[in-house]
């Protein structure tokens, strides 16, 4: 298949520029074989309140040695949280302002997502209250796009950016890459709406807020917390699994990760009130 793609340099904070390109998988729509979702989301191996500082929290991803690295909206900071003790270990800014909606740690580099759809990608370096090295990485996606979602697919290594609000048709439900090595951007997926009504979505309540990809099958989950819906797709217009989201245990699920093992953690704000994470073990 032919992809129209765009480079996107480097850039320090401050600088901007850049085309959008557009590239869709070509792929059956219909699921060939039965489907087994590996997690009890109505049973979680562990489910704890979150500290007051990650009420709004909007982002999650596995960082190393049982801690997760969140983030949360209009705050430019990563908190490491540690899952065994349960506490928020450190905190460590990188500066500037922005609505940040997701985050992912890949090979060392840490990559916030803003609202807007670019990125911020600095290092962390634990022994200090600030980051360095943090660079701007300008998308261009289509003007007005509201993203809220953030993952990586380690087989293309590229970041996923998932749109919770279109600023068109060419981007409603869409899903945009960001390659590591090619340095453009991509349109990976955009789920039509016949589809999500076969699987019993709603596409006027489907409103992307996180991502992730599962570190054994490749299968992306996609949150929806506008419907409360964890949608399980093999990133071809395929929609593999369903799940209804309990609104008492997750009331706004924004965040979504995996640990190497298969774990899955979901993290949610509390709508006024402290947050929350919960994990589930593979089944």
């Amino acid at each position: 298949m032919n992809r129209l793609c765009f480079v996107v340099p480097w850039l320090l904070m401050g600088c901007g520029g850049g085309k959008s390109s557009e590239s869709d998988r070509a792929t059956s729509e219909t699921q060939a074989t039965p489907y087994t979702f590996p997690y009890a989301l109505n049973a979680p191996a562990d489910a704890v309140t979150l500290p007051k500082r990650l009420r709004e929290v909007s982002g999650l991803t596995y960082y190393k040695d049982n801690k997760l690295l969140c983030i949360q909206d209009e705050e430019a900071a990563v908190f490491v949280y540690d899952i065994e003790k349960k506490q928020i270990t450190q905190e460590v800014g990188f500066g500037g302002y922005g609505d940040f909606e997701g985050i992912e740690y890949v090979n060392g580099d840490v990559y916030a997502l803003e609202s807007d759809g670019n990125l911020q990608r600095f290092t962390l370096d634990l022994s200090s209250p600030k980051s360095v090295q943090v660079a701007r990485i300008p998308t261009d996606l289509p003007a007005k796009t509201e993203v809220e979602g953030l993952g990586y697919d380690p087989k293309t290594e590229r970041l996923l950016i998932a749109v919770k609000k279109g600023g068109g048709t060419s981007s409603s439900r869409a899903v945009y890459s960001f390659g590591l090595r090619s340095r453009a951007v991509y349109r990976e997926m955009q789920l039509p709406e016949e589809t999500l009504r076969s699987a019993g979505v709603d596409p006027d309540e489907f409103k992307p807020s996180a991502l992730a990809v599962h570190p054994e099958t490749g299968d992306w989950y996609v949150l929806s917390s506008a419907s409360h819906q964890l949608i399980v797709t093999n990133g071809q217009k395929q929609v593999l699994h369903v799940e209804k989201l309990d609104k008492k245990q997750l009331p706004q699920p924004e965040g979504i990760c995996f640990a190497p093992n298969g774990d899955l953690f979901i993290a949610s704000e509390g709508k006024g009130k402290s947050g929350y994470l919960l994990r589930f073990g593979s089944r």
